[in-house]
Formats: C-alpha cells, sequence, structure tokens
C-alpha cells in the first residue's frame, strides 16, 4: 500500500506524462485537465488496486487513458485536430522534432497514443497493451503502422520544403 505523501509524489513525477496522454487523445487543454483531476481522483479513490509502487506509472497512465477514452465517448463529438502551440507539445529542439511532433500530433487514434506511450514514455509494448486494454500483438501492429505513416507524412513535409 502506498500512503498519502508517496501519491502525491508519484503523480508530481509522472504529471507530463499523463498530460501528454490525455493531450493525446483529447487533442485540447481542457478537456485533458479535466482528465487528469478525474484521473487523479479515480487513482486516490482505487489506491488498494496498486498492486506494487514499481508499476505506477502503467497503472496511472491506464487510468489516464480509460479516463479520457470515457470522456470522449461520454460528449460523444467530434475533437477537431488542432494546431499545437510550443507551449504545450512536448519541447523540441529543432525543426525536424517540430516536423516529427506535428507528424505526430496529426496521427489519428489509436496510433497517436501507442507513439507517444512508446516513444515519448519509454514504455514497453506490454505496459502499453496493459495500458490500453489491448494485446503485445496489436500494440506491436498499431506501431508499425504509425511509423508508416509517419514516414509517409514526414516525406511529404520534407519534399514541399
Amino acid at each position: 500500500m502506498i500512503d498519502k505523501d508517496a501519491f502525491c509524489e508519484k503523480i508530481t513525477e509522472n504529471e507530463k506524462a499523463m498530460y501528454y496522454l490525455a493531450f493525446s487523445v483529447v487533442k485540447n487543454d481542457a478537456d485533458a485537465a479535466e482528465v487528469l483531476s478525474e484521473s487523479i481522483y479515480r487513482a486516490y479513490k482505487n489506491l488498494d488496486t496498486l498492486k506494487s509502487v514499481k508499476s505506477f506509472k502503467p497503472w496511472i497512465l491506464r487510468i489516464v487513458h480509460n479516463t479520457a477514452v470515457e470522456l470522449i465517448r461520454k460528449d460523444s463529438k467530434v475533437i477537431p485536430i488542432q494546431e499545437v502551440e510550443a507551449s504545450q507539445a512536448v519541447p523540441v529542439k529543432d525543426d525536424t522534432s517540430i516536423a516529427l511532433r506535428s507528424a505526430v500530433e496529426s496521427l489519428k487514434q489509436p496510433y497517436r497514443t501507442v507513439v507517444v506511450l512508446y516513444y515519448y514514455e519509454n514504455l514497453s509494448v506490454g505496459q502499453i497493451a496493459e495500458i490500453t486494454n489491448s494485446t503485445a500483438i496489436a500494440v506491436k501492429q498499431q506501431l508499425s503502422r504509425a511509423r508508416k505513416m509517419l514516414r509517409e507524412l514526414l516525406k511529404e513535409d520534407f519534399k514541399n520544403e
């Protein structure tokens, strides 16, 4: 069991990962903030389901993912793909990183989520499968398809320059 102080510490450690995942699903700040607050509440309420402190990150990210998907289903609205301002995006270092982040943001679900979790959060295929309630084979397929889509998107971007 994890105590209140340790829970707050773990939330702080994983705050960026939680935000990036929520934002990658809901695509706007207001909904991402709502997903985060609801996820933290749900996590605290169900803290007894956490098997070990070591598995906190996959556990909390699964809650964030499920909450974000639930919000989209509940609202049953189409969320437009918006331009992500630099302050909202993952910090980037050069034009290539900007183009890559923009290409990732343009991917549809579930491809965007698996790319964010795998490449930006460094989670394993197994952990992603657990978070997204999927299988490892499905996650591998989604990553492969996402890479192919990103390759095409980036090829077009650099042809146009």
